[in-house]
């Protein structure tokens, strides 16, 4: 047809159609249009004021964020040491539960 154009790169060539070309002018003609509706908008301003809550928050998430900077720069074998150095006490269990440990239906 006459009205398809051949677009030649890099050894390959494509062909378009005057109906894809259509498409591809109203695609552009749309997010122009959405661009500008959004771009000349005035309502877009916003005005962040300091409160007292602000701060606080912004206080306690710079302490939250100091202290799990301190235990990831921590190495690994010092808090190896210091779990090892504070084993946890168990009890020892009664027949009664070891056996029931193993049993799905106690018996």
């Amino acid at each position: 047809m006459l009205s398809d154009r051949t677009i030649s790169f890099a050894g390959r060539s494509i062909t378009i159609t005057s109906h894809e070309l259509l498409l591809i002018g109203g695609a552009i003609l749309v997010c122009l249009l959405l661009w500008g509706a959004l771009y000349f908008n005035r309502k877009r301003v916003v005005m962040l004021r300091r409160s007292r809550a602000t701060d606080q928050i912004t206080l306690e998430l710079s302490r939250i964020a100091d202290a799990l900077e301190r235990i990831a720069n921590q190495p690994a074998d010092k808090v190896i040491e210091t779990a090892a150095r504070h084993p946890q006490q168990s009890e020892p269990l009664s027949e009664r539960s070891k056996n029931a440990a193993y049993s799905i239906f106690r018996r």
